[in-house]
Formats: C-alpha cells, structure tokens, sequence
C-alpha cells in the first residue's frame, strides 16, 4: 500500500510539471504575433482574448488599440539585444520579419525602426 501512496505522489508531481515542461501556456498556439506597427488612432473592441479563440495557426495579437486574430510568424532563436537610443527621424522598417534576416540574425526593433541583429543568449 506505502508503494501505491508513494507512486501516486509521484505521478500527481509529474503531471503538475507537464504544462511547464511544453513551454506553453494552455490555449496558446506556436509561432509569435507580428509586429504591431499600427497607430492607435480610436478604441475599438477586441476581436479576441488568447488563441485558443482564432481559427486554424492564427494568433491572438495586438494590432493597432486592438486584439485580433492574425497569422502567426515564426521566430528564431535568441532574443533581441535592447536598443536604449531613441530616434529623431521618421522611422524606417528594414525588415518586417526574422525570416527577413539573413542566417541566425533576427528582426529586431531598433531606435529608428526594426532592423537585422545579431540574438541575444536565451
């Protein structure tokens, strides 16, 4: 019985972890959200609260004031080095996208805009 109380602890831990494990929160699809480049210009209700509520690969995004259901990116590895200068001039997108970027470089906001950058560890 004491090897039953025992196993039964164990795979309660286990189960536990299994969220944490897979990296994702429940109802949170893969891929990341785009950009979100649009002006807020007036409030406007949201379309969405997390992905589980978009069709198919679609994300749970903001856009512009909004959240909305739009088609998911794919991100590369690393995270984006921080970019404390803030720009005088209009802003100006060199990429869109990491897949805009060439090898392990990432699309990365900038001070004038997004460019390509090396990733950061993480």
């Amino acid at each position: 019985m004491r090897i039953c109380s025992v196993l039964l602890v164990a795979l309660l831990a286990l189960g536990s972890q299994l969220p944490a494990a897979s990296g994702r929160k429940k109802g949170v699809k893969s891929g990341a959200c785009p950009p979100d480049d649009e002006p807020c210009i007036q409030s406007v209700p949201d379309q969405c609260m997390d992905d589980s509520q978009c069709p198919s690969t679609m994300k749970c995004c903001h856009k512009g004031c909004f959240l909305q259901c739009v088609p998911r990116v794919s991100l590369k590895a690393g995270g984006c080095p921080e970019d404390r200068l803030h720009c005088l001039s209009p802003t100006q997108h060199l990429c869109h996208s990491d897949s805009d970027c060439k090898g392990k470089k990432r699309c990365c906001r900038a001070a004038c805009g997004r460019d390509c950058r090396d990733p950061t560890r993480g």
